[in-house]
This record gives structure tokens, C-alpha cells and sequence, in this order.
């Protein structure tokens, strides 16, 4: 039996995206033990993500690679062992999130049965759930079963950051109007981008049919290439039809997402930063199973013509045919569906 004041740890490091989609245990958690002392530990990346969560108590952040390193070893250790842990969460369901909740001298550890979670995690887990869940949000929903929170209501209740939206809407005046779509034309590996020219056809058709520009999202060098491509491809078609956004923060990057009346993007973070945040999105799948990775309903709509059953490492390295396989004319299709729902965003 829980006491009324619990102190539960979660265990999910990386990447953005993950990080997103694992709000709903924090929010469920929040709402069943209003009273709980509540840490997580993540990775820096993720640690952005979590900067300004009221809801949690505790934030550990551990180096990139931090397992490797006995002295980062022992600083979480020591930063773990003096909150007394009783639970963990361990979300992730790798190595390195299974030992970090080993290190906080927990009396119980939570994570999925091997296939779900992988490599050592298993092991040390006492409590191993078999989840029935497609949506990987409700998924991991499944792993607080153990502690009498049977069914919660998926929510992210991600906080508005009044500074970020003034910041970019600054430099980016559109975003201030609430009238534009945001195309995300990077992804984290290769495999699951999209064409870029395609992209720029999309924003062309979007100015055209429903006077809405895009701005083109990019993470680094290579995807800020894809924008140039894609906004050279806007262009010769409708000259003012495409913006290609600055470097942001995530935090920035949320705000513009949050008030965007549409976000086309593949199977990355700003993806399911969208999903949060209740914007409409189309979400384009190549090499990840849609079912898993999208709730494909409502004002949020799925592509995914061919799948590669490719490993988890044989993704990371493999092309982008499945991606490919999307023509120009399919998510113009859903972009007509979405932008003709009686949606606040969509209108």
C-alpha cells in the first residue's frame, strides 16, 4: 500500500520526442498522489523538455553517455540516494535507464517485460508489465497498473512560456497572427525524412488554396539544407509562400508549434510536441510503425504507405524509400481534411 506522499522516480532519458510522449505518467502520477515527491532523469536534451514542469519535484541530469564515466556514476548515485526513491519508473526500459533507477536504492522498479524493455532491464525490475496498448503514450500509461492507477486520461498539460512566443514572434511576426503552418523538414535519422521538394509543393499549395504560409523547422546543418531546398521549390511556385525559421530553443520551438494552425511532420520530437499541444497534425511514417508512434485520430492524421520491418539499429542506417513512397497529393489530401474541421487551430 502507497503512502498518500509516495516518492516515485521515472526513468527516461532520451530523445525529445520520448520525452513528450512520457508527460502522461508525470500528469497521471500528479493527479493520483497530489502529494507525491516526484524526480526524473534525463539527459540534457531531455532536461529541456522538463525545465519548467510545476508538476515535478526533482530533476537529475546526467551526461550523454554517463554510464561509461564512474564519476558521473557516483554524482547520480549520491544526488538519487539522499531523496530515498521508493519507486521507479523506469520508462525507457534500456540499460541505462534501468541502472539509474538501481541507483537511487528504490524498494520497487516498474518496466515492461523483455521485448518491451531490453538489454539488463529487465533484471532489475521486480514488477515487469506486458502491455496492451498500441499508442506508445498509453503504452507506457500501462506501467502505473502496479500502483492502483488503472486507465488515466492521456494529457501532457504542456506550460504556455509567455517569453519564448514573444521572443519568436519577434523575430518571426507571422507567428504573432496564429494563421501559419509549421513544416518539420528534418528528422533524426535519415530514414525517416521526407523528399524536401515535396515539402516545398505542400507549402505552395497551402498559400494558394488557404492563403497560410509555412515556416520551415530545421534542427542542424543537414536539415537546414532540406529547408533551403524546400523553400526553393515554394518559391518558384508562390514567391511569398515560405519562411524558413531561425535556430531555435525548445522552448521557442514549442511556442510556435503551440499556436501553428497545422504541423506536417515525420516521425521525430517537434512531431509529437505538436500532438501535446493540440495542434493539427499529419504525420508521415516510413520506417517506425504508425500505430505505435501516432494517435492517427481526430485533427491528428497518419500517412504511412510502406513500412520497413527493419531493427531499431538497421533504421538508424537505412534509407529513405518508405518515405519516398509518399506522394506530394496524399498529404494534400489530409490537409484538406484538417483544415476543413471545425477545429479553433484548423479554421
Amino acid at each position: 500500500m502507497l503512502s498518500p506522499a509516495p516518492r516515485i522516480l521515472i526513468t527516461r532519458l532520451s530523445a525529445l520526442g520520448d520525452t513528450v510522449l512520457t508527460l502522461p505518467v508525470l500528469c497521471a502520477l500528479r493527479k493520483a498522489f497530489p502529494s507525491a515527491q516526484i524526480g526524473w532523469v534525463a539527459e540534457p536534451a531531455a532536461s529541456k523538455v522538463l525545465a519548467d514542469r510545476t508538476d515535478l519535484n526533482f530533476l537529475f541530469t546526467v551526461e550523454k553517455g554517463w554510464l561509461t564515466k564512474p564519476v558521473e556514476i557516483n554524482r547520480l548515485r549520491r544526488a538519487l540516494s539522499r531523496h530515498k526513491f521508493e519507486i521507479v519508473l523506469d520508462v525507457q526500459g534500456l540499460t541505462k535507464s534501468a541502472v539509474a533507477g538501481w541507483l537511487s536504492g528504490r524498494k520497487h522498479q516498474i518496466t515492461f517485460k523483455r521485448g518491451q524493455s531490453r538489454e539488463i532491464a529487465p533484471n532489475l525490475a521486480g514488477t515487469r508489465i506486458a502491455p496492451t496498448a498500441k499508442y506508445i503514450a498509453e503504452r507506457y500509461l500501462e506501467l502505473l497498473a502496479p500502483l492502483g492507477i488503472e486507465k488515466p486520461k492521456l494529457e501532457f498539460q504542456m506550460p504556455y512560456d509567455q517569453v519564448a512566443h514573444q521572443v519568436v514572434a519577434g523575430r518571426v511576426p507571422v507567428i504573432s497572427t496564429g494563421r501559419y503552418a509549421v513544416l518539420n523538414v528534418g528528422a533524426g535519422w535519415f530514414s525517416k525524412t521526407w523528399v524536401p521538394a515535396r515539402f516545398g509543393e505542400v507549402a505552395a499549395d497551402l498559400f494558394m488554396r488557404y492563403e497560410i504560409p509555412s515556416l520551415l523547422l530545421w534542427g542542424n546543418d543537414v536539415e537546414h539544407k532540406y529547408a533551403e531546398e524546400a523553400a526553393e521549390t515554394a518559391r518558384a511556385i508562390a514567391p511569398h509562400c515560405v519562411t524558413i525559421l531561425p535556430k531555435m530553443s525548445i522552448a521557442e520551438m514549442k511556442e510556435t508549434i503551440r499556436h501553428a494552425s497545422l504541423l506536417i511532420s515525420g516521425d521525430t520530437g517537434p512531431l509529437h510536441f505538436g500532438v501535446a499541444l493540440d495542434t493539427p497534425t499529419i504525420s508521415l511514417f516510413g520506417v517506425t510503425k504508425a500505430e505505435y508512434y501516432s494517435p492517427c485520430r481526430g485533427i491528428h492524421r497518419t500517412i504511412q504507405n510502406m513500412h520497413d520491418p527493419l531493427s531499431c539499429r538497421k533504421r538508424r542506417r537505412a534509407g529513405n524509400d518508405a518515405m519516398r513512397a509518399i506522394p506530394t497529393v496524399d498529404v494534400l489530401s489530409q490537409v484538406d481534411i484538417l483544415l476543413n474541421m471545425r477545429h479553433p487551430k484548423a479554421a
